[in-house]
């Protein structure tokens, strides 16, 4: 077998191994998985690929390139699952990886390609990515195609390869819209800075229009069968979503807004545990930067998105996941130079100290009786820092008597066997306090039993509540309430804003010994705290008029939420402690199936009589 084929065979396993390891052994997890998986849940189950939708609500924030994919592997796996949510992922890295080491290969050689492929599966940020249902790592393969077919056109002027990477490109806003535009189109006015005729000669202006016009043959038909107009899907369709999510983003920070040097914060991170050997290989980088066309190229792929996005105002670790390829082909040739050089014992102590980090995280368990944390499974813990422990040392053991030419290799053998414990023993352990599976299993068992009850979300709507439930459910105080003139919404909008968090802090901190029943003196207690609240703030009669409105709203609520037929509804607790006081009946006539923490929310299931009656008729677990 060719030795080159032989080794990304060998890579390639390895990555399939990190990537896939225990992927279905836990719940999906927000932020945008549980999302995600509920889009393709409902296109699965309606057999509408063309509208995406989202607890029965058209939704346009994404193209639908990963929804499809999810939803095909519903279909393969017989269903909607954890699996069929992350598998795009997870191949979409793989195919990363293999690129990588093709890319590397061809600009450098075949050493440099086995070590930039190896650095990015070990990657963190690569490594946690490939194993989310996230859009990034689709993305970075449409990327890193597109850098590959750009790559191979530069050296050889065939027409074939800016078909290809303009596809890429299509792909990639199908897959994230604007965004995939943004990293080839920076690279391509980097790369032929001050040669205008090689430029034109990639065709950039029509191939960026073709890939645009391969989206818009999904957008204009999606926007058209979900808009109750041609007008109104063009005013809130390019209007509306290309201001929120493109210029909104960039400009504004209508999202994760944050500081300018925040990747600079970031990206280490990202980068580990590489990032310990980054001084030297920052240092051979940056002597190298003209030395050849492929180390040009690499800096204009990476430098001009790098300051792109730290100019904007939106950020988040995710938007430079495509730069990390192309971080770990340049960490990938520095360690094959820097091999024999004086500057290798750098790496060496960088790897020491790594491999003291991990014996440190042996003894993170002895902190747990000082902490909040409570393990379900403490041998879990024991056995990941027993891992680290036992990894740290050998690695220390034989940096030390040996030379440094073994670090990088030590380094990815290290991080592998932490990943792999990691998956297995800390994310269960994550999962009992992340996952909203546990909540909504009465949702769930319910809809078996009788398919006509309906579904509530008080006061907040996220869709892993909806894809456990496996129901649509109906928000309730998520929206303004009363009738609003279209010209007060935004000034309404931060009024009521405002009361309720005067409303939801006046109760946070009044002590109730059971949520379940609260006496009519801790009801009194709350409405006490509320009416103190209020009177006492300086928009006392915007704020009361709000509760009035509130308190009909409640009322409303309950007489529909009591009526004969079944139903269920979440409620945050927060939001309970200030409900049953402002409901004017007095008891209310619910009762509190679950009771859990869900991620940073602590959050309540309630029954009606009629639902209470049907699930005690087939389960012991409920009580109340």
């Amino acid at each position: 077998m060719n030795p080159d084929i032989r080794n990304l065979f060998l890579l390639l396993l390895y990555a399939a191994g990190l990537f896939s390891l225990n992927a279905g052994g836990y719940d999906l997890w927000p932020p945008d998985e549980p999302r995600y998986a509920e889009i393709a849940r409902e296109m699965y189950e309606s057999g509408d690929y063309l509208v995406p939708r989202v607890n029965g609500d058209l939704y346009y924030e994404k193209p639908p390139l990963l929804f499809w994919s999810i939803a095909a592997f519903n279909h393969l796996l017989g269903g909607p699952g954890e699996w069929s949510a992350r598998l795009p992922s997870i191949l979409s890295a793989l195919y990363v990886v293999a690129l990588v080491f093709l890319l590397a290969r061809r600009m450098f050689n075949a050493q440099v390609a086995f070590w930039a492929a190896l650095v990015l599966i070990t990657c963190f940020r690569f490594w946690y990515q490939a194993r989310r249902g996230q859009i990034d790592i689709m993305l970075t393969a449409c990327m890193i195609t597109s850098l590959y077919a750009f790559w191979r056109w530069d050296s050889e002027r065939r027409g074939a390869w800016l078909a290809t990477a303009y596809a890429a490109i299509g792909a990639g806003m199908l897959a994230k819209g604007p965004p995939a535009l943004v990293f080839p189109l920076l690279f391509l006015f980097a790369f032929y800075w001050r040669q205008p005729e090689a430029r034109k000669k990639t065709r950039w202006a029509v191939g960026s229009l073709g890939a645009i016009g391969l989206v818009l043959l999904w957008y204009v038909p999606a926007r058209m069968a979900g808009a109750e107009t041609a007008t109104d899907a063009v005013q809130t369709g390019i209007g509306g979503n290309l201001l929120r999510n493109t210029i909104g983003r960039f400009v504004l920070g209508v999202s994760k807004a944050q500081p300018p040097w925040y990747y600079l914060e970031t990206l280490p991170v990202d980068l580990l545990p590489w990032t310990f050997i980054a001084p030297p290989v920052l240092f051979w980088a940056w002597k190298q930067r003209k030395s050849s066309r492929a180390m040009w190229a690499l800096y204009c792929w990476l430098v001009p998105a790098l300051v792109f996005f730290s100019i904007s105002i939106g950020k988040r670790e995710l938007y430079l996941l495509p730069l990390l390829p192309v971080f770990a082909i340049v960490f990938g040739a520095a360690i094959v130079h820097l091999r024999e050089t004086a500057n290798f014992r750098w790496m060496r102590r960088g790897a020491i100290v790594w491999s003291g980090i991990l014996l440190l995280l042996a003894a993170a368990p002895a902190a747990m009786p000082f902490s909040p944390f409570s393990p379900e499974e403490p041998l879990r813990v024991y056995s990941m820092s027993a891992a680290a422990g036992i990894s740290g040392l050998a690695g220390l053991l034989l940096l030390l008597r040996n030379g440094g030419g073994m670090a990088p290799g030590l380094i990815a053998a290290q991080v592998g066997l932490v990943y792999a414990m990691a998956v297995c023993t800390v994310y269960p352990e994550i999962n009992v306090y992340k996952s909203a599976r546990p909540i909504c299993e009465p949702a769930r068992r319910l809809a078996e039993i009788d398919n006509s009850f309906r579904l509530y979300s008080v006061g907040f709507s996220r869709e892993e509540y909806v894809y456990y439930s496996q129901r649509l459910h109906q928000p309730i105080f998520t929206s303004l309430i009363g009738d609003i003139p279209p010209d007060r919404l935004i000034e309404q909008a931060q009024i009521q804003k405002e009361a309720r968090k005067v409303i939801a802090e006046a109760v946070e901190d009044v002590p109730i010994q059971d949520l379940a029943r609260i006496t009519p003196e801790e009801r009194d207690a709350l409405l006490a705290a509320i009416n103190s609240a209020v009177d006492e703030h300086e928009h006392r009669d915007t704020i009361l008029e709000f509760e009035h409105a509130l308190m009909d709203e409640i009322d409303r609520f309950f007489a529909e939420f009591t009526r004969p037929e079944s139903a269920l509804a979440f409620i945050q607790e927060e939001d309970w402690r200030w409900l049953v006081p402002l409901y004017d009946d007095g008891d209310v006539p619910v009762h509190i199936l679950v009771d859990r923490p869900v991620g940073s929310r602590h959050v309540l299931l309630l029954a009606n009589e009629s639902a209470l009656t049907l699930l005690r008729q087939t389960s012991d677990v409920v009580s109340d």
